[in-house]
């Protein structure tokens, strides 16, 4: 048994029934606690993320938007859509779509849990999975446990393993649309991600809110171009995505059914909703109540679901895809494997005989419209998504490595940073002469392992998510413009960073000065997030 059958082996024991069932019906349990606001108050969420600014400590609600769409716009709205397709056929597309959708109300709650208990340090904002698992869990000691477990896996998995896909799928794209050597590719790219990252939170949100909306949008105008090439495949387009999901193999077909289970799998890797990736930026936002940026971050999957549909409907409708035997695990180059070989390319058949899914089979969509353009644009699209997702990864292991050495001074902390940006843009040039299969395997065995950290996490802490939405609606219900939030009204502790955003709120409503009320909550012989910054 070779390496890359090992890997993969890992990646299906962790990505099983039982973690496809806790994501999905998880979040649905979430969709019952927020009252299904994640797609029932839009225009709210619009409002929110439209309004709002930063501070020296904390940057705007749009610039956090942009830098979470960042995370969740990726290689894996394209070529792990094409993964899901060739093991789950078409079918895919629409539970990826469903799961995306009932997923967002797991992002608000983890958004909103890393405003809730994020704390200041080096001049800004800091807050992710690693925070509410120590102060938010009633047993501390397992709280600490599963804190070190996912910073660990945040501060080396995400910035030198996660990155895999990205480097692997650019390098593929501009290697397929423009001839460039992978090696090139790797290195050209690894240095732009070096020069970005350098900057740190302000510069990735900087970069994040330009190259966001015009990657969105461009590949949008691109999805519409094949769209009208082929309008008259429209309908049975539509048609064969909806019946393939419901047929009894995609259903209940094995474990669970290729289409469900891969379109689940694909749509939570795509997003990242459930795996804790996006709470360290939500926490760099500055706002006046936790809840407001759970809203505007749930928001983002929608873009992630636009994205997704774009990329599976150019290529189901132009016939660039492949479609595995249901049950079929590892491709051995025998195309009798197939029960769908595309013919909308010649190329196809050349991913079949390699057992390749990718972005090739998006940019032979786009050629059948836009003959050699459309692929180079899906190449540039390809591109800006992956490298937008690169440095918030870098961001995400920044945050794990500020929790682990948080009691370190400054000094001695930036040190362990700047080896993140040293060793992550050497390690994306690695991963784009590594093959796609074996990085997508790493990738999503480092996420998968995340995942079942934090889902356990959100599962414990959703007494405290319902307090929060609770409150923030009763003060919009009683007509507060812009709800404020006091962690001791609503007996939560560890969160004295809010006692100080909104003192001059809290002590107009309680009378008295809020340091009175931040001694309060630091008592039961529990040392203060206040007092450990000082440290």
């Amino acid at each position: 048994m070779n390496a890359t059958t090992i890997i993969q082996n890992i990646d299906n024991v962790i990505w099983a029934t039982p973690l496809i069932i806790l994501t999905f019906f998880g979040a649905l349990i979430y969709c019952f606690v927020i009252k299904f606001s994640n797609v029932t108050k839009m225009g709210l969420q619009w409002k929110l993320l439209t309004s709002g600014e930063g501070s020296q400590e904390g940057i705007s609600p749009f610039e956090t938007f942009c830098t979470v769409v960042a995370y969740r716009v990726a290689v894996g709205n394209i070529g792990g859509v094409m993964v899901a397709i060739m093991f789950g056929g078409p079918g895919a597309i629409f539970w990826m779509i469903i799961t995306a959708l009932v997923t967002s109300a797991i992002s608000y709650a983890e958004n909103s849990l890393g405003q809730i208990y994020k704390v200041r340090m080096d001049g800004q904002y800091r807050g992710g999975p690693y925070f509410y698992m120590e102060h938010g869990f009633k047993k501390k000691k397992v709280g600490k446990i599963f804190a070190i477990l996912f910073a660990l896996l945040a501060s080396i998995a995400v910035p030198f393993l996660v990155t895999g896909p990205s480097a692997s799928n650019i390098a593929m794209a501009f290697k397929n649309s423009f001839g460039v050597s992978p090696v090139i590719t790797g290195a050209v790219v690894a240095v732009l991600l070096m020069l970005v990252i350098a900057g740190g939170v302000r510069r990735i949100a900087s970069f994040s809110t330009i190259i966001v909306p015009f990657m969105t949008i461009g590949y949008a105008i691109i999805t519409i171009i094949v769209l009208v090439s082929h309008a008259s495949s429209i309908p049975g387009t539509l048609g064969l995505i909806i019946s393939s999901a419901f047929t009894k193999t995609a259903v209940s077909g094995g474990m669970i059914g290729g289409a469900f289970s891969y379109g689940v799998k694909r749509a939570v890797n795509s997003s990242g909703s459930g795996f804790g990736e996006t709470p360290a930026s939500a926490a760099a936002a500055e706002c006046a109540h936790p809840a407001s940026q759970g809203l505007v971050n749930a928001f983002s999957v929608y873009i992630d679901v636009i994205v997704c549909f774009c990329s599976g409907i150019m290529a189901v409708i132009s016939n660039c895809y492949n479609v595995l035997i249901p049950g079929t695990k590892v491709f051995n180059g025998k195309l009798s494997q197939y029960i769908h070989i595309g013919t909308g390319s010649a190329v196809m058949k050349a991913q079949a005989a390699s057992g390749t899914a990718g972005v090739v089979w998006v940019q032979e969509g786009a050629n059948t419209a836009w003959p050699v353009v459309g692929g180079a644009i899906i190449a540039i699209a390809l591109t800006c998504f992956a490298f937008s997702t690169c440095i918030a990864y870098y961001y995400e292991g920044e945050s794990g490595i500020a929790y682990l050495f948080r009691h370190l001074p400054e000094k001695n902390r930036m040190k362990f940073i700047w080896g993140v940006r040293i060793v992550m843009p050497i390690m994306f040039f690695v991963w784009a002469n590594v093959s796609a299969s074996t990085v997508w395997a790493i990738s999503e065995i480092a996420f998968g392992c995340m995942a079942w950290l934090n889902l356990i996490a959100l599962m414990v802490e959703i007494p405290v998510v319902k307090k929060v939405y609770d409150d923030y609606m009763a003060q919009r219900k009683a007509g507060v413009e812009e709800p404020y939030f006091n962690p001791r009204k609503l007996g939560i502790k560890n969160c004295d960073v809010w006692m100080e955003i909104n003192k001059a709120r809290i002590e107009a409503d309680a009378g008295g000065p809020a340091e009175a009320v931040i001694q309060a909550d630091a008592g039961g012989g529990e040392q203060a997030e206040s007092e450990l910054l000082t440290e």
